[in-house]
């Protein structure tokens, strides 16, 4: 039987180790890996989350007129983002996400409408996040 994909905001995060998550999944098209969701519940909350956080980023990454966000500005918002939400959350993994789907139920549950989420407490790590620290 096939297994139904959908669509992962994180996909990025969890193919580059950087997250976990019990639902990501990896599929190929020709040669082109790509990360996918094997939950549809799942991705739909984690998009959510993400756009969330994108419509709530714009002053912080100063963007405000654009559509196209970098591959830097996305990932300040998907990893700075988790890691904010987790801090928030009253986990404490340091650096790193270990189940976003665990992460997201648990996001959901405290924040039933997730435009409630407290960005003011988000927006300072995720301006400050960056993947490679400066030795």
């Amino acid at each position: 039987m096939v297994q139904a994909h959908f669509t992962c905001p994180f996909s990025h995060l969890i193919l580059s180790g950087r997250c976990g998550c019990q639902f990501g999944a990896k599929d190929c098209v020709a040669e082109k890996e790509f990360g996918a969701c094997q939950d549809h519940e799942t991705s739909s909350l984690c998009q959510t989350i993400y756009q969330n956080l994108r419509e709530n980023s714009n002053f912080v990454l100063k963007t405000h007129n654009t559509n196209n966000l970098s591959v830097g500005q996305q990932s300040k918002i998907k990893m700075g983002g988790l890691l904010a939400l987790q801090e928030v959350m009253g986990v404490d993994n340091g650096d790193k996400i270990d189940d976003i789907a665990n992460l997201a139920n648990k996001i959901k549950l405290t924040y039933p409408d997730l435009s409630d989420m407290p960005f003011s407490d988000l927006m300072p790590r995720i301006a400050k996040f960056k993947f490679r620290r400066k030795s």
